[in-house]
């Protein structure tokens, strides 16, 4: 989310209301608002963004949880006991995540309109101002520009002083700085996206491979015996392990991409929700068998660390979710 300064006014209104009130109510009945403030709006260029914004987002945000609970009413009602579980986590923990971004999202966007502030959403903000650009007719940089987004040449032209040199200076040694910070994000979501590749690859062709060998001697020779841990519930998870895997290399490709802030923290933490379903559903099917293991105290004992890995996992992940949504939400409103 990307967020801008303090706007009082852009041009004409044509219902008479001030900028900061007639854009919070472009948000206070969703996308509804946003199609009846587009509709009466023919003057005010910031009302109109707020408008065009709270139709795009949460018409895209209202259709996406739709279908999502849709679908887990309908895998719901089939009852199809674990062949249809993991998938009902799925469309379950899509409808809550993007419910919740849903939420917040419509929360800071009243409050940070009604404090004079313009906030573009992530991706919905580019298309909101690609599609009025379109409708008023003008450029998407003279829409920019009309709204507050861009200074004009005479701004840009204008000699300058001490204490503005020295803000370049600072605000030069904070690009250096954030463009090495880039170099790291992208490395790791480089390795994120390796990563998931790889246990992508290897659940799917070589799952049998994750096993306990013995060796035996036959004929002076040493022969090794495959055992495999992975049962074959493991069918009943892979479903949804492939979806988080696939999620996480397109979330992170997007992250690298786009390399804002608050769509970066909203991308890990859904990756971070989902992460914690696909864990939470081994748990529950627990598709392991440790019997495999000659000793009967190692099997055990592996069961355990089993159990307490994927456990600690869960935990984590869903803690990291939590305080990222939490931190995210209060550097929001602090305009961090």
């Amino acid at each position: 989310m990307e967020q801008k300064d303090k706007q009082t006014s852009a041009g004409d209104s044509t219902t008479g209301l001030k900028p900061n009130v007639a854009g919070l109510l472009c948000y206070v009945g969703i996308w509804v608002t946003g199609i009846i403030f587009l509709i009466i709006e023919k003057k005010n260029t910031l009302v109109r963004f707020h408008a065009m914004q709270s139709l795009v987002s949460f018409a895209i945000l209202n259709i996406i949880i739709n279908i999502a609970d849709g679908v887990r009413g309908w895998l719901a009602w089939l009852d199809g006991g674990w062949l249809v579980y993991p998938h009902l986590i799925v469309a379950t923990v899509v409808y809550g995540v993007f419910l919740a971004i849903g939420i917040v999202l419509w929360i800071v966007l009243m409050y940070q309109t009604y404090n004079g502030r313009l906030v573009k959403v992530p991706l919905f903000g580019d298309l909101a101002l690609n599609l009025l650009a379109k409708l008023d007719g003008i450029s998407k940089q003279d829409f920019e520009r009309e709204a507050g987004y861009l200074k004009t040449e005479a701004e840009q032209e204008q000699p300058s002083t001490p204490l503005a040199k020295e803000s370049r200076q600072v605000l030069d040694k904070a690009d250096r700085y954030f463009r090495s910070k880039r170099i790291g994000r992208i490395a790791s979501s480089g390795g994120a996206i390796a990563w998931s590749a790889i246990l992508l690859v290897f659940f799917n062709f070589f799952s049998r491979y994750l096993a306990f060998y013995q060796s035996e001697t036959v004929d002076g020779g040493i022969k090794w015996n495959i055992y495999p841990l992975l049962t074959q519930d493991f069918r009943l998870v892979l479903p949804i392990l492939n979806t988080v895997l696939l999620l996480s290399i397109v979330g992170h490709g997007i992250a690298i991409a786009f390399d804002r802030h608050i769509l970066r923290e909203i991308i890990l933490i859904v990756l971070n929700l989902l992460g914690m379903a696909a864990v939470l559903t081994f748990l529950m099917i627990f598709p392991f068998d440790f019997s495999v293991i000659p000793d009967t105290g190692v099997a055990i004992i592996s069961s355990t660390v089993a159990i307490a890995v994927l456990t600690l996992i869960a935990v984590v992940l869903g803690i990291g979710a939590l305080v990222r949504l939490i931190k995210l939400f209060v550097n929001v409103l602090k305009h961090d």
